[in-house]
């Protein structure tokens, strides 16, 4: 299921879905929709489509029983304001709550045999991020909200 809406600042889309690796391909091509839309850097649209898989397959992986996926959705959002551009990634699901921002820093400087398994993908989150966000909500169940500031929109003046 998908809707779309306004233009630039105001645009929005949003994919429902199993939470299921072959629906992953879908979810990547919403960002790229936007992405082109927006006229965003290549830069830009690599870092927006890593941050979509990581936290999605988190989700594919770890929301629900094995065997047994239930429902993702991921929405985009193009937001104009005082702070200057950005897009709003908000990933919800049913799965069993658990918030990926409470998980411990991962020490990239420590040798790979010394770390504990795990986090490298919520470490890429934050890094390509500005601000990432979790609740649990009644109804919605995880919400985890990213957002990535973005250069100003390309001028159409030669």
């Amino acid at each position: 299921m998908t809707g779309r809406g306004g233009v630039d600042q105001g645009y929005s889309d949003r994919v429902a879905c199993r939470a299921e690796m072959v629906n992953l391909p879908q979810l990547l091509a919403l960002v790229a929709r936007a992405g082109q839309h927006l006229r965003l850097d290549a830069q830009a649209l690599h870092d927006l489509q890593l941050i979509t898989e990581e936290a999605c397959v988190n989700v594919m992986r770890h929301a629900y029983p094995v065997g047994q996926p239930g429902p993702l959705a991921l929405a985009v959002q193009a937001v104009q304001d005082g702070a200057g551009r950005r897009l709003v990634l908000t990933l919800t699901d049913q799965g069993r709550p658990f918030d990926p921002l409470a998980m411990a820093p991962v020490d990239t400087r420590a040798a790979a045999e010394a770390r504990a398994p795990g986090g490298l993908g919520v470490h890429l989150v934050r890094q390509l991020s500005d601000r990432q966000h979790y609740r649990r909500d009644p109804r919605q169940g995880n919400v985890l909200t990213i957002e990535k500031q973005l250069a100003p929109a390309p001028s159409n003046r030669l």
